[in-house]
């Protein structure tokens, strides 16, 4: 699995030349990410990974250096909560996990996918705005049910409808069923509905 991060998140990691990944091909659909650190509020870092062919993308608000330090562990750990939280069955999450066994750390390659990952750093910005008093996001599991059921895009699919056709369409998953991407989440739904109410 490759891991290809921003320059910003590669100085925050302070990796020798010799340890950062030559751009290659990736072999397999699930093994390219993309990650960048970024700032929601002032003084606490934050990361967000975004899946390169799929724009299926999750969060880990709130991290020390230490922790973003440990981008391996950082990933594989959210990136379980992520499948966890979309009731992915675990056929889907053991093929993951084997993908994780041997994590490379890479330079980003494609302006468009970083250039969603902007955009979905702005739409996370203005979610914060629901929370006046500290414009924190105070549900991290919302929010990244958020941000991989209700944002669309360019082709108007979700990102979540995006990875079910893909987990769908590989030979290792195959009879495996996948979850219905539409699947309305009832604690989900309830959450927006309150937004809309308060606005």
């Amino acid at each position: 699995m490759l891991l290809r991060c921003t320059q910003k998140f590669l100085t925050e990691l302070r990796l020798k030349k010799k340890e950062i990944a030559e751009s290659c091909g990736v072999l397999h659909p699930l093994d390219e990410w993309y990650a960048h650190i970024f700032f929601l509020y002032p003084r606490r870092k934050s990361a967000i990974f975004m899946h390169a062919k799929t724009g299926f993308c999750f969060f880990a608000f709130d991290r020390t250096r230490d922790q973003l330090n440990d981008i391996k562990g950082l990933f594989g750990k959210c990136l379980g909560r992520a499948l966890f939280d979309e009731h992915y069955p675990a056929s889907v999450i053991k093929l993951f996990n084997e993908h994780l066994e041997n994590i490379q750390i890479g330079r980003t390659i494609d302006r468009k996918i970083v250039s969603l990952v902007n955009r979905r750093l702005f739409e996370l910005g203005c979610t914060g705005d629901y929370h006046p008093d500290d414009r924190r996001v105070h549900d991290e599991f919302l929010a990244g049910l958020d941000f991989r059921r209700e944002l669309t895009l360019k082709d108007s699919r979700y990102p979540i409808e995006r990875m079910r056709d893909l987990l769908a369409g590989l030979d290792e998953l195959r009879g495996v069923e996948i979850p219905p991407a539409k699947e309305k989440h009832e604690v989900l739904e309830a959450f927006f509905e309150t937004l809309r109410r308060n606005r």
